[in-house]
């Protein structure tokens, strides 16, 4: 190892006093090295375990604990304070199971199943859920974004004659709306719930398998810009597939890139076949609720003890219209359909269906995830408590698999129902138990009411739910000032969702953030810092005007990681800054004297037309300091590089020291046996011990 040839410091000459306490004036008239500092200091490098004992602690099993974390319910339900919070979440529960009656029929169809099966989600999973989930707040159920995406693989596994009469063991399905003809159809013969079914317990599976691998940092793929730029563009896909159902038109049903587009065309050819009926009912409902929405809910919802649920209002009123009026047979208003009472029997989802389904599951399982742990993060971060991302993903995942013996879509966390759960006063999960109590009484016995609602009004809630993903679009303007990067990562995800299509488009947006991450990470920043006078504090010259540079000595700051892709780029930037450039990286001008001093000659070139202005500036420096209190990695090529740099000042007589490197960094070029080639007597601790050293070795 190279090393100073002094001799080693005694104790007392460190300043160290006979109270254990350093002299305030020995910091600022000695330079002190890191070697020096590490002895003075008692520095010690922890100890890892053994890669054995290692495996031996994380294997063991201790039973208790082990349910405890799987059913957190055991944890809270035995503190639950009845008195308190009982009302509170009866009152949420209920005011939640009304919102899942209008909610989960329009979703469902959005899903491309029956109306009745929205109702299932918010029952079947959402139990299993109140066992293992650790967000006390989330209202779980229907999900547009989510059956949107589920649709997909549901029109286009199913059989399409199956649509108009869907049969299941013990349970019939009906509905009397058009019959749907898919572009490209893949047709297995199966009925759409059973394909539906397929879905969700891939979806579980893969939502399992990430939990067990403990990857519930995959929803920080997910960024808040990304997310905003997806779900706006995913509201386009759920805008569109409902403007059939507003306009009472038939037209098929396309997949694939570009499919908004020849959905519009095909509206178009069609549009001598609309309904004006159904035309009328969509504008009334859209008015009436839109009407309340903006108008009259901030005026009366402060005097309202529960949110007025207005969407089942619209529901009750459009099924007793098209009760009397009979609209289905008269004007061929298309309804809703059978409506089977009582709960669906198990079945065993098509499993030879799951092969085709892996890609979508996955893509829909990692969005419905990202979608629970925001809605989650809110809650836990406004009421001061914790979750936890991996037990989400096993719940998530259990009870995804548990809703597909019953019918159920994949299901997760809805924001306007979570928001209503927690601002009514719900506490605990006790909140959905209320709720899927209440639906298990629609279940079986106000169900077969709905069956004359038309589909119009269902599509009239979901266009009307869509303004807060629509209000999106006013973000993108904010973001691209806040970061150009991020402007076009939502810009990128929002086109490529509308004219490709949800899966690319979330993709598309997810390799894009990565690509950002990888080039702003190949860049890290590289400036000139300067003295403050009198203190010890270094700035950038370029950002603090009271700073300056000190005589014969260059300091540079590097921020961010160096690594293997990006060390050729930082050595070029520290050299331009010193001024010191290889003859064929730079067109600087090298000069040494006899005295192996450096003649730094900064060219600056301003070209104004055909005349080109060379300007000059020489001064003497010595000694170049590299500040390193920003590194936060090195790896062993970014290590070498600094090797090379060091050989290479060496080599024009200019003095090369490291400053204020971290643990980990200065742990690592030990590791990498940095030291056997850089003197150990040329790191230290702190810029102003290096500047220290660089002043005493020049006067020397």
């Amino acid at each position: 190892m190279a090393d100073d040839t002094r001799s080693p410091r005694k104790p007392h000459e460190y300043g160290l006093l006979t109270n254990g306490h350093v002299s305030s004036e020995y910091f600022t008239q000695h330079p002190c090295k890191q070697t020096e500092f590490d002895k003075l200091y008692q520095y010690s490098k922890p100890q890892k375990l053994a890669l054995r004992k290692r495996i031996a602690k994380s294997g063991r099993c201790q039973p208790g604990k082990t349910i405890v974390s799987l059913f957190p319910i055991l944890d809270w339900l035995p503190k639950y304070e009845w008195k308190e919070n009982t009302i509170n979440d009866i009152v949420s529960g209920f005011t939640v199971a009304i919102m899942h009656i209008p909610q989960g029929m329009a979703y469902a169809l959005l899903g491309g199943v029956p109306a009745i099966v929205g109702l299932y989600m918010a029952f079947f999973p959402v139990l299993l859920y109140v066992l293992m989930g650790t967000s006390r707040h989330v209202s779980m159920g229907t999900f547009a974004v989510v059956c949107m995406m589920a649709s997909k693989s549901v029109l286009t596994y199913s059989d399409t004659q199956s649509t108009t009469h869907q049969m299941m063991n013990g349970t019939g399905f009906n509905t009397t709306g058009p019959t749907v003809v898919l572009a490209n159809n893949h047709s297995t013969g199966y009925t759409p719930v059973q394909v539906a079914t397929a879905v969700c317990f891939v979806v579980g599976l893969w939502q399992v398998l990430l939990g067990i691998c403990r990857l519930g940092v995959l929803s920080v793929l997910l960024s808040d810009t990304l997310v905003s730029g997806f779900t706006t563009g995913a509201a386009i896909h759920v805008l569109t597939s409902q403007v059939k159902n507003l306009l009472g038109v038939k037209v098929p049903r396309h997949n694939g890139p570009l499919k908004i587009i020849y959905t519009y065309i095909d509206i178009i050819q069609n549009i001598g076949q609309v309904n004006p009926i159904a035309i009328g009912i969509s504008a009334v409902s859209i008015i009436f609720l839109s009407l309340y929405n903006e108008v009259i809910k901030p005026r009366i919802n402060k005097k309202l003890p529960v949110p007025l649920p207005i969407e089942l209002i619209a529901v009750i009123a459009g099924t007793l219209v098209s009760m009397y009026c009979n609209l289905n047979v008269d004007y061929k208003v298309t309804i809703v359909g059978e409506v089977p009472t009582g709960l669906p029997e198990p079945n065993l989802p098509p499993l030879s269906l799951l092969p085709n389904l892996l890609v979508d599951g996955l893509v829909i399982a990692i969005v419905a995830f990202s979608v629970n742990m925001s809605m989650a993060s809110i809650f836990a971060r406004k009421l001061n408590y914790g979750i936890d991302a991996n037990q989400e993903l096993l719940a998530s995942g259990a009870s995804n698999i548990l809703g597909s013996f019953f019918s159920c879509l994949p299901f997760a966390a809805s924001l306007s129902r979570s928001l209503i759960q927690q601002a009514v006063g719900g506490k605990t999960q006790l909140a959905s138990v209320v709720s899927c109590l209440l639906l298990l009484l629609v279940l079986l016995l106000i169900g077969p009411f709905f069956e004359p609602l038309p589909n119009c009004v269902l599509a009239s809630i979901v266009v009307v739910a869509l303004k807060g993903m629509f209000m999106q679009m006013k973000d993108l303007p904010v973001i691209w000032r806040q970061s150009p990067f991020d402007g076009m990562i939502w810009l990128t995800t929002f086109l490529a969702v509308v004219l490709l299509d949800i899966d690319y488009g979330l993709g598309l947006g997810v390799a894009l953030s990565l690509l950002c991450v990888l080039i702003m990470g190949q860049r890290p920043q590289v400036c000139r810092l300067g003295q403050v006078p009198n203190t010890q504090i270094y700035l950038d010259i370029n950002r603090y005007q009271a700073a300056s540079e000190i005589p014969g000595i260059r300091i540079v700051q590097v921020a961010g990681g160096l690594h293997f892709a990006n060390k050729e780029h930082v050595r070029r930037k520290v050299y331009r800054l010193i001024g010191e450039m290889p003859e064929n990286d730079t067109k600087d001008m090298i000069v040494k004297d006899p005295a192996k001093t450096y003649e730094q000659t900064d060219v600056l070139e301003k070209t104004d037309g055909d005349s080109t202005t060379l300007m000059l500036e020489t001064t003497q420096v010595r000694c170049i300091i590299l500040d390193m209190m920003s590194v936060c990695f090195v790896d062993p090529s970014a290590i070498k590089i600094l090797v090379t740099m060091y050989k290479d000042l060496k080599g024009r007589g200019l003095t090369f020291c490291l400053a204020d490197c971290s643990a980990t960094v200065h742990e690592r070029m030990m590791h990498c046996n940095f030291f056997d080639d850089f003197p150990d007597s040329q790191v230290f601790p702190s810029v102003h011990d290096a500047v220290l050293y660089a002043q005493q070795s020049t006067k020397s």
